[in-house]
């Protein structure tokens, strides 16, 4: 069950596994395996938001790449904060909207604020699910490129669901 303000992020919850493919123009492109898991509680209106991703190497052992943990929560009609804390040190808070047609549902997302990483200006995610597949996009903006350029892209299938 999940807090009724909420339902609508109930096709979210459960654990989405895959592999992503981060790049940016400071640094090298880099493969990685991804666990994310999304859970609910029935006595809060939130979801709770883990991420874990593992660098790949050519030798194909993993290496804790990133690791982030926040909560999504609703504070009006149709919009969502999603709240994180990452593993090396900055906190972010962003707002955004999802739309459901079907049994599709994207998510927007932008930055409202940062904490502990004064090379942030902006950031956008994007989470598409279509049924068991969820697709991910992050753009972002530093002070060393202004400009928005795209991050983090990865696709992810429900392994475990609620």
């Amino acid at each position: 069950m999940i807090h009724e303000k909420v339902d609508v992020l109930q096709r979210l919850v459960g654990t989405w596994e895959g592999y992503g493919q981060a790049e940016y123009p400071t640094i090298a492109t880099t493969r990685y395996r991804e666990v994310l898991t999304f859970r609910s509680h029935t006595d809060k209106p939130i979801l709770q938001v883990e991420q874990k991703t593992w660098r790949l190497h050519t030798d194909l052992s993993e290496s804790l790449l990133h690791w982030e943990f926040g909560f999504i929560r609703q504070i009006d009609e149709d919009r969502y904060d999603w709240t994180n804390t990452q593993n090396n040190g900055r906190v972010e808070v962003m707002r955004g909207r999802f739309l459901v047609e079907g049994q599709s549902m994207m998510g927007d997302f932008s930055t409202e604020t940062f904490a502990n990483d004064p090379r942030m200006i902006q950031a956008v995610r994007r989470l598409v699910m279509d049924g068991d597949q969820l697709n991910y996009s992050l753009s972002m903006a530093t002070t060393a490129h202004s400009s928005l350029h795209i991050h983090l892209d990865g696709k992810l299938k429900r392994t475990i669901s609620p």
